[in-house]
């Protein structure tokens, strides 16, 4: 029996990372009954390609009852990015039993910033020890975080290359650290068209939230307190205790 079933299981994972894959035989598709099976192999391929990045492969293949496997996947650092299939195959009481995962290898994160975002998602990870929000999100606060930092910038004078990025490691370093504290603050807040703010509370499965005053109806996005505070101790807001900009 041959079961070319797509378990409709979407993952991804970064090169030098890993992932595990999960997967029930059952007796025929859909059952929800499963069923003693041998010979378990998984073979993950490229999308449009003929050469398997692994397997098929039963070595490291795990199962507690004989029914439900799983496997770890330590994509080495240099596994280009992209789509692929993992294939799952098996043979049951019927004969052959074959199922079909997707698992995407993500671009690993730029070790530098773009222009016009002060840090990257290695760094936002490093800062806040946040490693459960997907990268995407966090590459996209980070680029809204930048454009806070640089609203509460305005009227600091520091040095800037062609892409308007400052080039004093300090100053680098002091935007770096309150980027990735806006953007943790920011995903926090998980306001990001900036919409809650224009009510004064809100209901969400009988949970009832109301905003302080201060917090109501303001027109620029909120400078998250903790980016506050390290812009504040070097000087770059207004009544901070040291200059030098």
């Amino acid at each position: 029996m041959s079961i070319p079933y797509s378990a409709d299981l979407y993952q991804a994972v970064l090169p030098g990372g890993m992932v595990t894959f999960m997967q029930l035989f059952e007796t025929y598709y859909g059952s929800g009954i499963a069923q003693q099976v041998t010979g378990v192999q998984i073979t993950v391929t490229p999308a449009g390609s003929g050469t398997p990045l692994l397997g098929p492969t039963g070595t490291g293949v795990t199962s507690g009852d004989g029914m439900t496997f799983s496997y770890q996947w330590f994509p080495p650092v240099g596994t280009p990015p992209g789509d692929c299939l993992v294939t799952w195959s098996a043979t049951g009481q019927n004969g052959t039993v074959t199922y079909t995962q997707a698992v995407t290898v993500a671009a690993p994160p730029s070790p530098t910033p773009a222009p016009g975002v002060y840090a990257t998602a290695v760094q936002y990870q490093a800062e806040t020890g946040d490693e459960y929000t997907p990268v995407s999100r966090v590459q996209i606060a980070l680029r809204r975080a930048s454009e806070t930092i640089d609203r509460n910038m305005i009227g600091a004078a520091y040095t800037v290359d062609a892409d308007q990025m400052p080039t004093d490691p300090g100053v680098i370093d002091v935007f770096m650290r309150a980027t990735c504290a806006q953007a943790e603050f920011d995903l926090a807040l998980n306001d990001p068209a900036h919409v809650k703010s224009q009510f004064t509370s809100t209901n969400v499965g009988g949970v009832s939230l109301t905003r302080a005053a201060g917090a109501q109806m303001q027109i620029f996005p909120p400078l998250a307190p903790r980016a506050a505070q390290i812009l504040h101790t070097v000087g770059a807001l207004p009544g901070a205790p040291l200059l030098g900009w």
